[in-house]
């Protein structure tokens, strides 16, 4: 059975906030692929770096830092589109 690409994404997503509920020590239960990472969640530089330590420590999920743009830390879905995007250049 194949998975499809919403599930797929829904499942990234997933992953991204439970890294970001560890990273910033707090319940996100509401989250969404439009919650702003820095203006809603309160992440900064360091939080940024926890972030991708994280998913490539628990997760699996290699980031390449040098490729990250500012527009790919703006939403939980820009963090998901980026990774989703690196994945699929692997």
């Amino acid at each position: 059975m194949t998975t499809s690409v919403d599930e797929r994404r829904s499942d990234l997503q997933a992953l991204v906030i439970k890294a970001l509920e560890g990273v910033l020590g707090k319940d996100l239960g509401q989250a969404t692929a439009d919650t702003k990472l820095f203006e809603e969640l309160g992440l900064d530089s360091t939080s940024v770096l926890e972030l991708l330590m994280t998913l490539e420590d628990d997760h699996g999920i290699e980031v390449d830092p040098e490729q990250l743009e500012p527009e790919h830390l703006q939403t939980v879905g820009a963090v998901c589109d980026f990774i989703a995007a690196s994945q699929a250049e692997a």
